[in-house]
């Protein structure tokens, strides 16, 4: 599974999520950092990326577009860069299901 990591979440996480998940890019480190959020929506469907954002224009996007991409979207209050690696790390298992579950098109990971 590849999951395109939003621009406001810390480049560092690329390599600390290496062990859990196939592909790890972040939006800032693919050029994107000043792209509007309906582009990265679009990069991420055209390369078949699950986006983690904490961004709800996304879920809103999905729902109008019938949501061709997978959306996994963090509801975390002031979480520091290592809280959401350690989540994004220990959720893993849920993110795999989430990705394989062709019914289900945004995951809400809550602290």
């Amino acid at each position: 599974m590849k999951i395109l990591l939003d621009q406001n979440i810390s480049y560092h996480a690329i390599k600390k999520l290496a062990t859990c998940y196939e592909e790890v890019a972040q939006v800032g480190r693919l050029g994107m950092a000043q792209t509007d959020d309906a582009m990265i929506w679009q990069y991420a469907r055209t390369h078949g990326y699950v986006l983690v954002t904490f961004d709800a224009y996304f879920k809103e996007r999905n729902i109008l577009s019938g949501h061709p991409i997978k959306i996994i979207l963090l509801r975390f209050e002031n979480a520091s860069p290592d809280f959401v690696i350690k989540t994004l790390k220990s959720q893993a298992s849920i993110i795999q299901d989430f990705f394989t579950n062709e019914n289900l098109a945004c995951l809400e990971l809550h602290e």
